[in-house]
């Protein structure tokens, strides 16, 4: 007997992320999204960052707080193959990842809202929302503690 239903298993036996990991760890990792876009349009690139981050040392910043969430982003698959691997480690450590990257952000997004003296807009409004009901769910959500905790069982097991 299983503690949830088959199809939030995968074929080895593991648990699937939970479905609201998927948009928090994009929400969070987006600096990392916009700098590859960025990246790969040639000739607007550097406008788009320009835009949106208009001192070098916000993005930079931000980047870096995204860090630990793409790291939790790439423990989601293949730790079947390696128990012991790098990858079971980070998915061990996936929710601390995720929570140390959402304060950091949140703490930019503040920074970022004081020194336009709070000034009012939705689009900075809806992702303060969004962040700060991604650090709740981050903090409350047992499936994510589980999915954290599910051992991988070996390639032959």
């Amino acid at each position: 007997m299983t503690l949830y239903p088959d199809h939030r298993y995968d074929d080895h036996g593991q648990l699937r992320p939970p479905l609201w990991f998927w948009p928090i760890a994009l929400l969070l990792t987006r600096a990392v999204w916009l700098f590859l876009m960025a990246g790969a349009t040639r000739q607007g690139g550097s406008e788009l960052l320009a835009l949106l981050y208009p001192e070098r040392w916000s993005l930079y910043l931000s980047l870096l707080t995204d860090l630990p969430a793409l790291l939790a982003l790439l423990a989601c698959g293949g730790t079947f193959a390696s128990p012991d691997g790098w990858r079971a480690r980070l998915r061990r450590l996936s929710p601390q990842l995720l929570i140390v990257s959402a304060l950091g952000g949140l703490a930019m997004q503040i920074h970022a809202l004081m020194s336009l003296g709070w000034q009012f807009s939705w689009l900075n409004a809806l992702v303060l929302i969004a962040s700060l009901w991604s650090l709740w769910y981050l903090l409350r959500s047992r499936q994510l503690r589980e999915y954290a905790a599910d051992r991988p069982h070996g390639p032959d097991a």
